[in-house]
């Protein structure tokens, strides 16, 4: 950036206290007042590259925050851990008793057990033994048949000639019948067993096999999730359990942070939002912690904006190097913006406040004028002016705050 090097001599005709001819009678003098060095630079157009300076908080990654929490009712065991303890991914922190949930999955096992060898007997199909048995049982039931209806046909003359009673005649036929409807049974249960089993009862043992196996690994499940252990590599806050607790289903025991890295949660103004981008560098800094920096970036930018304000959330992505940043305290951020080209600009020290407005003190035609502007983006050294001056327009950097318009000055060349 170029240097400015103007010097003009402003005189205060008359008195030094304003601009005029001497007051009469107070030793008419024709000499004019000590003149007033004012230092001055002309505005001109530059690069800049300019920077916002926020203050905000450090807040956790939602992303890298896990909330603990018993997805099981049950009575705390064991803790085995506290507040601010790094942990480990997969290390336990919390256990339940799991006695009753053990027992049941004992009882789902064997349950298990059972419906995989009936399963394996209905697949494997009856044994050659069990087939054998089956038809000597039929051949049992026929020759019984057989020896009912014999007796029945010889009961049947002596029934005819009023031998027998008709109560010994019904009997003999009614063995009969119960012999035949006995060797048909016996048939149809060797036609069965010599076929094999039906499709149907290997569905059905398969169904009850796959309902059981599922109840183990419910119950499997339940056991494992008596031991509530870190997701994440973090440290642990917040932890809300206690040995001996009963704790419901699904109450929250505490949670385990990564911070590895941070955000600053910041609000950039409204007039920043089209030159904050997320990518941009930033710097950061914590008060605790002197002068030293933090390499960060604009992570997020939120889309929405506030309503009254126009402010927009902004999240500044910082490496948390030794660990010493903690959630919830402040940080400084500085976010590089982007360069501006041809920007009309003055050093900082030109422009000062009048009443909530921007302004400077103007020399034109040997005369100062303030001026009021509309000013853009501020760096350390140089404000953008967008309105009230003009290439090339003089300004005072010090000594001309205060002058009365129109003050005539004498404009000399810096030696």
């Amino acid at each position: 950036m170029r240097g400015f090097a103007l010097l003009v001599s402003v005189c205060l005709p008359g008195l030094v206290i304003g601009c005029g001819a001497a007051t009469p009678g107070e030793g008419a003098q024709d000499e004019a007042a000590p003149a007033t060095v004012v230092h001055v630079v002309a505005a001109r157009t530059d690069s800049i590259r300019p920077t916002l300076d926020l203050v905000g908080t450090l807040v956790a990654l939602p992303e890298r925050t896990v909330v603990l929490s018993a997805a099981i009712a049950g009575v705390v065991q064991t803790v085995n851990v506290h507040e601010g303890q790094a942990v480990k991914a997969g290390e336990p922190l919390v256990v339940l008793d799991s006695r009753g949930h053990e027992a049941e999955l004992a009882k789902a096992r064997a349950a298990s057990d059972e419906a995989q060898a009936i399963l394996a007997m209905v697949e494997r199909g009856p044994l050659p033994q069990e087939i054998e048995a089956a038809r000597q049982d039929a051949h049992n039931a026929e020759a019984t048949a057989e020896a009912q209806r014999v007796k029945l046909n010889a009961l049947q003359s002596l029934f005819d000639k009023g031998e027998i009673s008709t109560v010994q005649y019904e009997q003999a036929k009614a063995a009969k019948a119960s012999g035949e409807a006995a060797a048909q049974a016996a048939q149809q249960r060797l036609q069965m067993t010599a076929a094999g089993s039906r499709k149907e009862m290997v569905d059905e043992a398969r169904a009850k096999l796959a309902g059981a196996k599922a109840e183990v690994a419910a119950q499997e499940l339940a056991v494992e999730q008596c031991v509530i252990k870190s997701p994440i590599d973090g440290v642990v806050t917040e932890l809300a359990v206690r040995q001996g607790m009963y704790v419901e289903q699904p109450a929250v025991l505490g949670q385990v942070i990564d911070l590895s890295s941070l955000f600053v949660r910041v609000r950039v103004p409204s007039k920043y939002r089209g030159l904050a981008q997320e990518g941009a560098t930033a710097a950061v800094k914590a008060g605790w912690l002197g002068e030293q920096k933090f390499e960060g970036r604009l992570e997020r930018l939120s889309k929405q904006a506030d309503a009254q304000s126009g402010d927009t959330d902004a999240f500044v992505l910082v490496e948390n190097e030794g660990g010493v940043l903690q959630p919830g305290l402040s940080a400084s951020v500085t976010i590089a913006l982007p360069e501006i080209a041809n920007a009309l600009v003055v050093p900082v020290a030109a422009v000062a406040d009048r009443s909530g407005a921007a302004v400077v003190t103007t020399i034109r035609d040997g005369k100062a004028y303030e001026t009021k502007l509309e000013v853009g983006i501020r760096t350390p050294e140089v404000v953008q002016i967008l309105s009230g001056l003009s290439v090339g327009d003089v300004v005072a950097t010090e000594g001309g705050y205060g002058l009365p318009d129109g003050c005539p000055v004498n404009v000399e060349a810096d030696s």
